[in-house]
């Protein structure tokens, strides 16, 4: 019986001291680690307080100067009898910060404190005073190294989240620009923000991103697909259903269309939600050149999506299957590139699609200098390698080559990875079943498209929409006075 109590008075012991704010627990919880500083700090010669801070984290000379100089020198906390005393002075701007709060909640202070606050423990009244005073080590705003532009903005979004917010904040100046926050992680306790404008945005679509983000369950988030998995609805689709970007003027314009925006700590670009096929197609550039040169190199951007997506598969059906498609004199040309070519056109085209993910991949593993001339190496001397050999047809090499550049005209990577797994199943499709077999492929994506959602939004808006207005800004740009249409919402520009 003495056993059974003792083992529930430790218990509660445990669940006391784990609730509650006390520095006794707070040194024998961090005891192993040497970057967490709990220093005790006299005061009135009977006051004793405990500052702790992440050593790294916190900015020390304003700590000293803003903070304890005026806690030990100034008249007002010396005449202190009371914790509360100091309390109410430190939260009353009698220091020289005025980013302070207070706190009773043992979570919310460790929390603070491993984002890089100082936090002031008062035993007695078992709360800690928390100070903002993070100024660790960062990058630097710098070019956009994905989305660069010829006229337009040079900055870009950084790993932090206060950062990226003010960013945000110095483009769009309105009071009706709200950012959310939120915690995610049950270790890491990610900061994950939504930024929307409150008059502008369809709050359905904000409501679904809260609700999605309070249902996250991880322990940690690493990488952006362990967020991504958890925002989309449609996780058996390879279609990007959120929009990345690493740009602060893009995301304030799609703000202003009524998008919502996800800025994740950790993370140097944001989401946008909804996403529509529109917006993937879309480059900076378009709105800084003349409507008609972005019209044109847009168009260009099109007919590139439907080379490196069928190009590959409409060649093996012709060489395979249908050659009376190919005018007399290109279709003996390419029969007499294959004389002596030992394989046939679809194991041909797969092959060398394989060979070019791999050239890819090496390329994004090896350091920059290296990556280049190895890319160059592959692309030059083994291709020609190959055709000498007669391994390969110079054709195929060509219209490998052609689909591969095309691909890379797309502005968004996260689609120009799903073209290129398309491209590799229409391949094995045109090989077993020629046109007919495309087509079955061609009518599955423009299903699946059809049907697909990003966050009540038709993933084909404004194609599928009746308003004639929402297609000013979809395959081509129309001038800038006509574009008064938001495409997510429907809504008319004020």
């Amino acid at each position: 019986m003495m056993l059974l109590e003792l083992k529930i008075g430790l218990t509660m012991e445990v669940n006391y001291k784990s609730k509650i704010i006390n520095s006794h627990f707070l040194k024998e919880k961090f005891s192993k680690s040497e970057d967490i500083q709990i220093s005790p700090i006299i005061i009135n010669e009977q006051i004793k307080i405990h500052l702790i801070c992440v050593d790294g984290l916190v900015d020390s000379t304003i700590l000293g100067r803003m903070v304890l100089n005026p806690i030990i020198t100034e008249d007002r906390f010396n005449k202190a009898v009371l914790e509360s005393e100091i309390i109410n002075d430190l939260l009353n701007g009698k220091t020289f910060n005025p980013f302070v709060s207070i706190t009773d909640d043992y979570n919310d202070m460790i929390t603070a404190t491993m984002c890089g606050m100082a936090a002031f423990i008062f035993d007695k009244e078992k709360k800690a005073v928390l100070f903002d005073l993070r100024a660790f080590e960062k990058r630097s705003v710098s070019e956009p190294q994905d989305e660069g532009v010829m006229k337009g903005a040079k900055d870009s979004f950084i790993e932090v989240l206060r950062t990226n917010t003010a960013l945000i904040r110095r483009r769009l100046r309105t009071e009706e620009l709200v950012i959310e926050h939120f915690k995610v992680g049950k270790l890491s306790k990610t900061d994950v923000a939504i930024a929307y404008i409150n008059d502008i945005v369809d709050m359905n679509i904000v409501n679904d991103l809260r609700k999605n983000i309070n249902k996250i369950s991880i322990d940690n988030i690493s990488t952006p697909a362990f967020l991504e998995e958890h925002l989309i609805k449609n996780k058996l689709s390879i279609f990007p259903q959120l929009m990345y970007t690493e740009r602060p003027d893009r995301c304030s314009a799609n703000l202003t269309e009524g998008k919502a925006a996800i800025i994740v700590d950790g993370l140097p670009f944001v989401y946008l939600a909804p996403c529509q096929f529109v917006m993937l197609m879309q480059s900076p550039d378009d709105y800084g050149n003349h409507f008609i040169i972005a019209s044109f190199l847009r168009m260009i951007r099109y007919i590139a999506m439907i080379l490196t997506l069928f190009l590959p598969s409409y060649y093996i059906a012709t060489t395979t299957f249908q050659n009376q498609m190919l005018p007399v004199q290109l279709a003996l040309s390419i029969q007499n590139s294959k004389v002596n070519v030992p394989f046939s056109s679809g194991f041909e085209v797969i092959g060398l699609l394989i060979a070019f993910e791999i050239l890819i991949e090496a390329s994004l593993r090896l350091p920059k200098t290296v990556g280049t001339a190895m890319s160059i190496l592959g692309g030059l001397v083994v291709g020609q390698a190959a055709i000498e050999a007669n391994l390969l047809s110079p054709t195929v090499v060509v219209i490998v080559s052609i689909s591969g550049i095309a691909g890379f005209m797309m502005p968004n990577q996260d689609f120009s990875a799903c073209l290129r797994v398309l491209r590799f199943a229409l391949s094995i499709l045109a090989s077993i079943g020629g046109f007919f077999a495309i087509g079955i492929g061609f009518i599955f994506i423009i299903t699946h498209l059809a049907g697909l959602e990003s966050y009540g939004v038709s993933y084909l808006y404004p194609f599928v929409n009746n308003d004639k207005r929402n297609i000013q800004d979809t395959i081509f740009r129309f001038p800038i006075k006509y574009l008064r249409t938001r495409l997510s919402q429907g809504k008319e520009n004020n």
